[in-house]
C-alpha cells in the first residue's frame, strides 16, 4: 500500500439546506444534505481491500457509500457518520434545522458533508490511477468558495467564522468502507465566501468556465420564447436593475444588481423556503394519517415528486397547501423592492432548488402581481428551467473560483 500521497483540488461547494452542490476541479455532484451517527454495533459491514471488484463498485457508485470517521476543530461533533444517501435511509438522519435561527455558518452539515466527498473523491482519483487502495492520503485544496445566505453573511464575524472552520487548521477523515481504513488529511489553503443570490446572477451571465464567453446553453430559451427575446447571459449587463429570487429550503434570498454590481440596501433574505413548508406539510400529513411516519424532507419531495399515483398526488396536495404562506411573504418582498425601485426592473429571474416546485403553485399569481405593482411595461420573469435552477449558485461560485488567485 502506498503512504501519504498527495492529492490537489479546486472546490466550489453550495450547501444548500437540501442538497449539497459541489464541483471539485472539473467534476461535479449533487447529494442530500443528510449525515447520521453511526452508534456502536450499526457499523455497516467492509469490503476487503483485496476483492478489488467489490472495491471498484464501491468508488463508480462512492455517493451511496459514504461512511466516515472525522476529527477536526472546525466541527462541533466529531465522530462517526454516513453521508448522503446512505444517511438519507438510516435510522436517524440529521438534516439542517429550517425552523430554527441556526445559520449555516454554525452548522456541521455543510462541512461534514464537503470534507467526506472531497475524501472519497481523493481516494477514488488515486484508485483510477493506481488500482490500489492506500493507507494515507494527504489531500491539498488549493482554492475553496463557498456561500451563506444574504442575511447571514451581513451578520458581523459570519463569514469569517465560516470559513475560519475550514482553512484555520487540518482536518482528519477516516474513510471506513474497507477492510484497512484509509486515513486522509485535508488542508484548504485558501478560501472565500459569497452571498447566495447575487452569486447566482454571476452564473447567468458568462460560461463558468470560460468568463470570457456569453452564457447560451439553452438557459435563456423558455424566457425567450416566451417574451420573443434573444437574451444571452451578458445582456443582463445592460438591462438596468435586474431582480434575483433564490428559493431554497430554509431561505429566500432577493438581490438586486445593476450591471452585475449589487445594488446598495436591496439584497436580503426571509428566513421561510420549501423546506419549512415541506416540514409543515410533512406534519399536516402524519396528522390526517398516524400511519405514516414523519419522514425527513428528502423522502417527502420524492414520494410527491415520483409519480402521478393517489399517493404522490397526497403528498403534493399537501405541501401545496403549504406553500401559501412562503409565496405571501415573496410577494410582500417584492412589492417592497419595486417601491423603492420606483419599479425600474428589467428583469426577474427565480432559480434555487425549490424553484420548479414553487413555479407549479405560483407562476401565474406571481406575473399578475408583477403586473400590478408596474405602471408601464412588465418585467420579463425567468423561472430558470428545473435543469439549470438548482445549480445556478453554484455556476456563479465555479465562475468567482476561476477568478480567485
Amino acid at each position: 500500500m502506498s503512504n501519504n500521497t498527495n492529492i490537489k483540488l479546486k472546490i466550489a461547494h453550495d450547501g444548500g439546506n437540501g442538497f449539497m452542490k459541489d464541483q471539485i476541479n472539473k467534476d461535479r455532484f449533487i447529494f442530500p444534505s443528510v449525515i447520521s451517527p453511526v452508534l456502536p454495533g450499526s457499523e455497516p459491514s467492509v469490503t476487503e481491500v483485496e476483492d478489488t471488484d467489490k472495491v471498484q463498485k464501491i468508488m463508480n457508485d462512492f455517493l451511496d457509500h459514504m461512511d466516515i470517521t472525522v476529527q477536526s476543530k472546525g466541527i462541533n461533533i466529531n465522530g462517526r457518520y454516513q453521508i448522503g444517501r446512505s444517511a438519507s435511509h438510516s435510522i436517524s438522519p440529521m438534516t439542517f434545522n429550517v425552523n430554527s435561527n441556526e445559520g449555516k455558518a454554525d452548522s456541521d452539515i455543510s462541512i461534514i458533508c464537503l470534507l467526506s466527498l472531497a475524501s472519497y473523491y481523493a481516494l477514488n482519483k488515486y484508485f483510477k490511477e493506481n488500482s490500489d487502495i492506500p493507507s494515507n492520503l494527504i489531500v491539498d485544496i488549493e482554492k475553496f468558495i463557498t456561500a451563506l445566505p444574504i442575511d447571514e453573511i451581513k451578520l458581523k464575524g459570519a463569514k469569517e467564522r465560516f470559513i475560519e472552520r475550514f482553512t484555520s487548521n487540518n482536518h482528519i477523515v477516516i474513510i471506513n468502507n474497507f477492510s484497512k481504513p484509509v486515513s486522509i488529511t485535508l488542508s484548504f489553503k485558501k478560501g472565500e465566501v459569497q452571498p447566495e443570490g447575487i452569486i447566482a446572477e454571476n452564473g447567468l451571465i458568462a460560461e463558468p468556465e470560460n468568463s470570457e464567453l456569453s452564457r447560451n446553453d439553452g438557459i435563456f430559451d423558455e424566457l425567450n420564447k416566451d417574451y420573443d427575446l434573444d437574451i444571452k447571459g451578458q445582456d443582463l449587463l445592460k438591462m438596468g436593475n435586474v431582480l434575483g429570487i433564490d428559493i431554497g429550503e430554509g431561505t429566500v434570498d432577493f438581490s438586486v444588481t445593476n450591471s452585475a454590481a449589487p445594488v446598495p440596501t436591496l439584497n436580503s433574505s426571509i428566513l421561510l423556503g420549501i423546506g419549512n413548508a415541506t416540514e409543515n406539510a410533512i406534519n399536516a400529513l402524519h396528522q390526517d394519517y398516524p400511519v405514516i411516519g414523519k419522514i425527513n424532507r428528502q423522502a417527502f419531495i420524492e414520494i410527491a415528486n415520483r409519480d402521478n399515483s393517489k399517493e404522490s398526488q397526497t403528498y403534493k396536495h399537501y405541501l401545496d397547501s403549504q406553500l401559501i404562506i412562503l409565496e405571501q411573504q415573496i410577494t410582500e418582498q417584492v412589492k417592497s423592492i419595486y417601491r423603492t425601485l420606483n419599479s425600474q426592473v428589467g428583469l426577474i429571474f427565480i432559480c434555487g432548488g425549490g424553484a420548479s416546485v414553487l413555479k407549479n403553485h405560483f407562476e401565474k399569481r406571481f406575473s399578475k402581481i408583477i403586473d400590478e405593482v408596474s405602471p408601464f411595461d412588465s418585467a420579463p420573469i425567468m423561472w430558470v428551467d428545473e435543469k439549470f435552477a438548482q445549480n445556478l449558485n453554484l455556476d456563479g461560485l465555479v465562475f468567482r473560483l476561476n477568478w480567485m488567485k
